[in-house]
């Protein structure tokens, strides 16, 4: 195997590892993942080290090491990337391809689009509304929540699209469900709206991350799992902050 080679491949599982990790999965996953692509190329031996942020690659290939790094500038949530990057790892090695031919199907995953708007509103729409019951409210809630939950969802949508740092978007997420909430209160004379607020706020609650977190550590990742719930704990901060100045200035407001 060629110099140039190795580093096409080392390469290859770094983009795969890449996208696992920015679409939100697991740090386990992400090694499990490089380790079976470079062993399908034919590079038996390799290190791999994955944390939320960074992606490292070490192979020794005829006593000369190859190494390859990548920063991960960007996270969010898409299982269905995950799971096709997954699927591929494994079936790279039973149907053997070229880099090249490899490469071309990573990029076509990662360029997979996601759920547009209207249906990642729709979804937050009826979660809200579900929320809504299991914290007691009636069917004047559940409506209340439909409403918040997709104009939340859409909120989120344009925070991220103008790339606010995730701390500042979950402050304003937080601000934005305790306002919501209070609106309903305020023009439609609901009684405990607090529960559209509360429900609304439960479609930014960083669940995944902190399930992540767990099993990080408890895999032995303690890097990753101590990044990943500080991460969680620092949302969590967020959203709470955001609904907390909302609230405390509508009650000086007499709200």
């Amino acid at each position: 195997m060629e110099r140039h080679q190795m580093g096409e491949i080392i390469d290859l599982a770094c983009q795969a590892g890449r996208i696992i990790l920015e679409n939100g999965g697991e740090t386990y996953r992400v090694e499990d993942t490089m380790q079976y692509v470079c062993k399908a190329f034919g590079i038996s031996g390799c290190d791999c080290f994955a944390t939320p942020t960074t992606i490292i690659i070490s192979a020794n290939h005829n006593g000369e090491v190859f190494s390859r790094m990548i920063r991960i500038k960007k996270r969010g949530v898409d299982l269905h990337k995950v799971e096709l990057v997954n699927s591929f790892s494994r079936a790279v090695i039973n149907q053997p391809m070229t880099v090249l031919e490899a490469r071309q199907v990573l990029a076509g995953i990662d360029t997979t689009p996601a759920y547009n708007l209207f249906a990642t509103a729709a979804a937050a729409a009826l979660g809200t509304a579900a929320f809504t019951v299991i914290f007691g409210g009636g069917l004047t809630h559940f409506l209340s929540g439909i409403l918040l939950g997709a104009a939340l969802r859409s909120l989120l949508a344009y925070l991220n699209r103008i790339r606010l740092e995730y701390f500042t978007t979950n402050l304003l997420g937080g601000a934005a469900a305790a306002a919501g909430g209070w609106l309903f209160g305020f023009t439609i004379s609901l009684t405990d709206w607090w529960i559209v607020t509360l429900a609304a706020i439960m479609q930014m609650v960083p669940g995944l991350i902190f399930t992540n977190a767990l099993r990080d550590s408890a895999a032995g990742d303690l890097v990753s799992g101590s990044s990943r719930g500080v991460e969680a704990l620092s949302i969590v901060a967020a959203l709470a902050c955001g609904a907390g100045v909302v609230l405390m200035l509508l009650g000086r407001l007499g709200g």
